[in-house]
């Protein structure tokens, strides 16, 4: 009797291989799925968000009900969504068969700007964030509207409050190199002319002002060789000159 004869590894015929029965299904569905693919449309918006959205942006999303899956710009609709005053940032997700949900998140405003006979809000990043029932503590006047000029606004403000300890209530700009800022401290008013970068004489002054040394109630800070002082704002009275001393007294 022959023993039986086993082949190696190497030396046996391939088998043939047997193809997943999902895989096949698969590759047979995707014709039916592209002739379906111009009737798949968007059938629900829904729009959420931080706070009470304007009732046109909420009008506007729903608009996009029906719009057909191969038409919709997900990336267009964001940016849109993102040119509404009041918009911090958007989130849209297409969930299939046809939900678009779109979350939007309000922004905060730091100040406001007057806009006709009201006034509207303005976010950290210069952008009108829309219109306000009252002004806020902090209001810009007399700004382009653009946000790169609104932010150089704010920064004044934060620099002028930071540095004299005091409660910024308004920067209004005069000219390009010279705003005026109305401060409150210690129950004082007081009003400076700055520019929009630090000075010498703004740096003097404002460490006077924080440790309650100064009596001035008007400066003009703009200069990095002199200071301009008033007791009260520019009137009948002039303002007094007060060199300045490499020490850094007045």
């Amino acid at each position: 009797m022959s023993r039986p004869m086993f082949l190696p590894d190497r030396l046996r015929p391939a088998l043939p291989r047997r193809r997943p029965r999902r895989l096949l299904a698969l590759v047979a569905a995707i014709p039916g799925c592209l002739l379906l693919l111009p009737l798949w449309r968007v059938q629900t918006v829904d729009v959420t968000g931080c706070g009470e959205l304007p009732v046109s942006l909420e009008r506007s999303l729903r608009q996009l009900e029906g719009t057909s899956l191969l038409t919709l710009d997900l990336d267009r609709v964001r940016e849109q969504v993102e040119a509404w005053p009041g918009v911090a940032s958007v989130e849209v997700r297409l969930e299939l068969p046809g939900t678009l949900h779109v979350t939007v998140r309000q922004a905060t405003a730091r100040a406001s700007v007057p806009v006709g006979a009201g006034w509207h809000g303005v976010d950290d990043a210069g952008r009108l964030t829309g219109a306000l029932a009252q002004p806020l503590p902090l209001s810009l006047e007399r700004f382009p509207p653009s946000p790169e000029e609104l932010r150089q606004g704010l920064a004044v403000a934060d620099r002028i409050g930071r540095a004299c300890l005091a409660r910024v209530r308004t920067v209004r700009r005069i000219t390009p190199s010279d705003f005026a800022v109305a401060l409150e401290r210690a129950g004082t008013e007081l009003v400076i002319h700055v520019r929009p970068q630090p000075t010498v004489g703004e740096r003097l002054w404002c460490e006077h002002a924080a440790s309650g040394q100064l009596a001035w109630r008007w400066a003009d800070l703009r200069w990095d060789s002199r200071l301009v002082l008033g007791r009260a704002e520019p009137g009948p009275e002039p303002p007094q000159a007060a060199p300045t001393e490499p020490g850094g007294r007045l």
